[in-house]
C-alpha cells in the first residue's frame, strides 16, 4: 500500500460513496473500487460493506481507519519537517465549513493565511453545518461551525461572532400567513425544523418551556433546505440571520418579529487540542484567524 491509497481510503470513509470519493480524488468510481479492492487484498481483510445502495465500514475498516489517519498525519509531519529545512512551511491543511461560512467567514482568513504561507495546500470541504464536529473527529484539521456552549476537553474553540436565530415565514400571502396574525397559536403553525444541532436544541427547549406541542411539517438537514421550503409556503422555519442575508431566497421570506426568542449561535473555528499541539501547520492557521 502507498500514501495515495491511504488518502483514497480515508476519502471513501468520509463520503461513504464511491462517486463522491472519486470526484475528490480525480478518479472514476470504478477506479476507486479497484484501488480499495487492492488495498483489501494487501491487508487480507474486508474494509467496506457495499451494495447497490449503501457503503459502510466493517469492524476491521474502523480499526484500519485509525491506522491510516495516524500514518497520514506522520507523513504530513515528515513533509513539514523536510520542507522546513528549506525555510518554508509546507504541507496540507484540511478545512470543513458550511457553504455560508465558506462564503462569508473564510475568505478573509484564508487570504491572510495564503499570503503568509504559500507553501501550504488548502483542502476545503463544504457540507451541512451539523456535520462539522463529526468531520473533525473523522480527520479534518479545522472546522468552521456553530459551536456548542458546553466545553469539551478534546477541543479548542475560537469564537468569532454570535448570530441570531430568526423565525422566517413565506413572504407570499397564504394559509401560513393567516396563522401568524395577532396572538400566534404556535401549536397550529406548521414548522420546518433542522434535524439536529444547536438550533434544534434551542427550538425544542423553547416549545418545552411553553408547554407547546409543535406542529412539525418537515425536518431537514440544511439551512438552505429550510429556506427553500419556507419560500414555497410550506411553513415557518428557523435559520441563522447570516444564512438569510446571503441567500438568493431572502426576497421570498420575511422575518416573524414575534417569533420565539432563541439563543444566538456562537460561530467560530474548532480543532482538536491534540492536533493543534502536534501540527505547526494548524498552529500557523490558528494564529492567522
Amino acid at each position: 500500500m502507498d500514501i495515495q491509497q491511504l488518502r483514497l481510503f480515508t476519502s471513501l470513509c468520509r463520503h461513504l460513496h464511491f462517486g463522491n470519493a472519486g470526484v475528490e480524488s480525480h478518479m472514476s468510481p470504478s477506479a476507486v473500487s479497484r484501488n480499495i479492492q487492492r488495498l483489501e487484498d494487501a491487508i487480507g481483510h474486508k474494509l467496506f460493506l457495499r451494495d447497490n445502495r449503501s457503503v459502510s465500514l466493517t469492524e476491521q475498516g474502523v480499526i484500519f481507519h485509525r491506522y491510516a489517519m495516524d500514518v497520514l498525519a506522520r507523513w504530513d509531519a515528515l513533509n513539514l519537517e523536510l520542507g522546513q529545512t528549506e525555510g518554508e512551511l509546507t504541507g496540507r491543511l484540511t478545512l470543513f465549513a458550511s457553504v455560508t461560512a465558506s462564503q462569508s467567514i473564510l475568505p478573509n482568513v484564508l487570504s491572510r493565511f495564503r499570503h503568509d504561507y504559500p507553501g501550504i495546500h488548502i483542502q476545503l470541504e463544504t457540507g451541512y453545518a451539523v456535520n462539522a464536529l463529526k468531520r473533525l473527529f473523522e480527520g479534518c484539521d479545522v472546522v468552521v461551525a456553530a459551536l456548542p456552549h458546553a466545553e469539551d476537553e478534546q477541543l479548542i474553540k475560537r469564537i468569532i461572532m454570535s448570530v441570531p436565530i430568526q423565525a422566517v415565514a413565506p413572504r407570499a400571502v397564504n394559509g401560513v400567513d393567516e396563522l401568524l396574525r395577532g396572538d400566534i397559536d404556535w401549536s397550529r403553525v406548521p414548522l420546518i425544523l433542522p434535524t439536529t444541532g444547536q438550533a434544534r436544541e434551542n427550538i425544542d427547549s423553547w416549545f418545552s418551556k411553553k408547554g407547546i406541542r409543535p406542529n412539525i411539517y418537515s425536518e431537514v438537514s440544511g439551512n438552505e433546505a429550510i429556506l427553500s421550503l419556507v419560500a414555497l409556503g410550506c411553513g415557518v422555519g428557523f435559520v441563522p440571520k447570516l444564512v438569510i442575508k446571503g441567500s438568493p431566497l431572502a426576497s421570498k421570506v420575511r422575518i416573524v418579529e414575534s417569533g420565539p426568542k432563541l439563543s444566538d449561535f456562537h460561530v467560530g473555528f474548532c480543532a482538536r487540542r491534540s492536533s493543534l499541539a502536534s501540527s505547526e501547520i494548524i498552529q500557523a492557521f490558528w494564529q492567522s484567524i
